[in-house]
């Protein structure tokens, strides 16, 4: 059987292309690129404009922006942090080019024991949890830097109104850029799966 040069090279210019266009993982799930271009419209003019109040009216926006997100299923993430024991964890999930999801069963780990009292007024004895028992069965499973598919809600830990971490920090300047260079919101995670690559 014979096979003419061109198809061939039509052929191999074909596969080049299509590994060109290929969305990058964090782009696969619709709900998770529209958060992500929306963080990332809120932070670039801000960080661009080196104006104090552009930059903190932008971060506050962004913990807007997660809180109106509220629920997701299926998003891409890769693994990169496991802290404590299996009753106090806490882990951090990268769900986009330096923005992290973060989420804890332990006050000690979530807030380096220094900023629990300025989180909320209501009671810290009851416990978050960030992570479901199932979320919690699955860690154990995984390596760090795994890629990983989660689902829960952002902006909050088990319904208790907890917002993210940098809302505390939002003092100055260097606090906001910091927070909009590499946003890291606090979440509550229900489910976790190795992620399957698509084909």
């Amino acid at each position: 059987m014979k096979i003419s040069r061109r198809r061939i090279l039509v052929g191999g210019s074909a596969l080049a292309l299509a590994g060109c266009f290929d969305r990058p993982w964090y782009e696969e799930n619709p709900q998770q690129k529209v958060f992500l271009d929306g963080l990332q419209a809120l932070a670039k003019p801000a960080l661009a404009s080196s104006n104090p109040l552009q930059l903190e009216e932008a971060a506050k926006k962004c913990l807007e922006l997660a809180a109106r997100t509220g629920a997701f299923t299926d998003w891409q993430g890769i693994l990169r942090t496991v802290e404590g024991t299996a009753q106090k964890v806490a882990v951090t999930i990268e769900v986009g080019p330096q923005v992290s999801l973060y989420a804890f069963n332990d006050w000690a780990l979530g807030m380096a024991g220094a900023v629990a009292g300025l989180f909320s007024t209501r009671s810290r004895e009851s416990a978050p949890p960030g992570l479901s028992d199932p979320a919690i069965a699955a860690l154990k499973t995984f390596r760090l830097n795994e890629r990983v598919t989660l689902s829960g809600r952002l902006g909050e830990i088990a319904g208790s109104g907890l917002f993210d971490l940098t809302s505390l920090f939002g003092k100055s300047d260097a606090d906001n850029r910091q927070f909009l260079q590499v946003p890291r919101f606090v979440a509550r995670i229900d489910n976790l799966a190795v992620a399957t690559k698509k084909k």
